[in-house]
């Protein structure tokens, strides 16, 4: 039985019992000389409740202990995000680790420096980054991107275009120099956009880099458009890669980084033609989707000409789509033409670009071809296209030009009115509707509806952004996409809509700097 004085220095000491907030965890951690108990309240530190920063001073001291101890801290004080903690984690590197606890040490050390975006780091980062171990090397590149710091794109183009990196260390630093977003590396990337290794591609990660660098990509990507970059075509000639598909790269990285002087190339490559027919659709194609992208009015005409003409249902079907996103009225002669096809196959694209752009007067049309097609009965997917369709024409009849107006529809539960507000809100809105458009974009996707609908959304913020600045208010909007594509993670439906809102995400971030 337990004596008086034993049961109160128990009590005075808090060891009869478990502590109840990450400084007291932190505190018992720092403490103890076995490992497990060691990682166990560490363990706690991240679980528990409470003012996480009290914590930190415990979990510096544990910095200086055993290796697995020391990769626990590290991990928790990267969670916790305290500025105070960047010195000591600099300090508890080991630049020569002998065993694997104290190369994982290294490993988490290195994340925590990055979620501290601590930029006093990037020297031991960068040396971290010719690591023997890959899952060290592969922490310290994406630290060195999440810092931000210019002064890394050095080592992180040598380690991006090197022949014996690994094909994912060499994406990771592609991903991190586009989160720099600094020109120097532009000639590096462009490089990486075409650069192909057995069963491997960097063209996403190079894109990705390629569209936060920005406008400084543009000279670059239209010289290899129209073919001025002797020295990439010669590269490219030694490794096979033919012009055409220089071209239908360059053309669809422009959508996304070029403004107006871009588009005259763009216009001329939507008559391209190759040996490889399917090649000279691609590069057609690429065009008319940033040409779209960028609001190009000049493209209206030529894209239309290309409508009748054209007998790949796809291929008519982007051409169109690029038509609605462009919004100009002096398409719809041509896209009611279109959608009087004899052929069902060509008309649902033009049908879907009509009730993109115009009002009530397209009404008639839209409802003889349901008559048309539905004469002998439709199917539930195609009655809801129909109605999709008519639900966009009345809300134009609705809305006219009234950005405030369509703003409202970005709620509406028809996913055909949202892609339509959508587009409409990115055109005509202001800074004000920036929120709006950010909730329709996260908001939950069921089906292929809801997909274009958030794509719509992804390019009307793109476009109120390009017009107004957001300043901090991006970052916020940016947080919430953040939150939307960690939900929707391996999710195939929303895999490629989602790459499109991560790059508006960064760029919004990078903005709001």
């Amino acid at each position: 039985m337990r004596t008086l004085p034993a049961v109160l220095a128990c009590l005075a000491l808090a060891a009869c019992g478990s502590p109840s907030d990450p400084e007291g965890w932190a505190k018992r951690a720092a403490g103890r000389s076995r490992l497990d108990e060691k990682l166990e309240a560490l363990s706690h530190v991240r679980k528990v409740q409470g003012d996480r920063r009290a914590a930190v001073p415990h979990l510096v001291a544990v910095l200086k202990q055993a290796p697995r101890a020391r990769a626990e801290a590290a991990l928790a004080l990267g969670e916790i995000g305290d500025p105070a903690a960047a010195a000591p984690l600099l300090a508890a590197l080991d630049p020569a680790p002998k065993d694997r606890d104290t190369i994982d040490a290294n490993r988490r050390i290195a994340e925590a420096l990055g979620a501290l975006r601590a930029r006093e780091a990037v020297p031991a980062l960068q040396e971290l980054t010719a690591s023997p171990d890959g899952y060290t090397q592969v922490a310290a590149v994406d630290a060195l991107g999440r810092i931000g710091d210019p002064a890394a794109v050095d080592t992180l183009v040598a380690i991006a275009t090197g022949d014996r990196v690994e094909p994912f260390t060499a994406k990771k630093a592609l991903l991190a120099l586009g989160s720099i977003a600094d020109p120097r590396a532009g000639k590096a990337v462009l490089r990486m956009l075409f650069e192909e290794r057995p069963g491997v591609s960097f063209f996403p990660e190079a894109a990705f880099a390629a569209s936060q660098i920005g406008a400084p990509m543009t000279a670059p990507l239209l010289a290899v458009l129209e073919g001025r970059d002797a020295e990439l075509a010669g590269w490219a000639r030694q490794r096979g890669v033919v012009p055409g598909a220089l071209f239908a790269k360059s053309a669809q990285l422009l959508g996304d980084v070029a403004g107006a002087e871009a588009v005259p190339a763009l216009v001329q490559k939507l008559s391209y033609q190759d040996a490889d027919p399917r090649l000279a659709l691609y590069v057609r194609v690429f065009a008319a989707e940033s040409l779209g992208r960028m609001r190009a009015q000049e493209a209206v005409r030529p894209l239309a000409s290309l409508l009748p003409r054209e007998r790949d249902p796809d291929v008519r079907d982007r051409y169109c789509d690029a038509l609605a996103r462009i919004g100009d009225p002096a398409a719809l002669p041509a896209l009611r033409a279109a959608s009087g096809s004899p052929d069902a196959r060509l008309r649902d694209g033009a049908l879907a670009a009509l009730s993109r752009i115009g009002g009530a007067a397209e009404r008639p049309v839209v409802e003889a071809a349901e008559q048309r097609a539905c004469a002998g009965g439709c199917d539930a997917a195609r009655k809801a296209a129909f109605a999709g369709r008519t639900a966009r024409l009345d809300a134009a009849a609705a809305c006219g030009v009234d950005p405030a107006c369509w703003a409202g529809k970005l709620a509406d539960p028809i996913a055909a009115v949202r892609d339509r507000a959508a587009l409409e809100v990115g055109r005509r809105g202001s800074a004000r509707h920036a929120a709006a458009l950010t909730d329709a974009l996260v908001r939950p996707i069921e089906q292929d509806a809801d997909v274009a609908a958030r794509y719509h959304a992804v390019l009307g913020l793109g476009w109120l952004a390009s017009r107004e600045k957001l300043g901090a208010a991006g970052a916020d909007l940016a947080g919430k996409i953040d939150g939307m594509i960690a939900h929707d993670r391996g999710r195939t439906l929303t895999a490629r809509v989602n790459e499109d809102a991560l790059r508006l995400a960064a760029r919004l971030r990078r903005e709001a700097r």
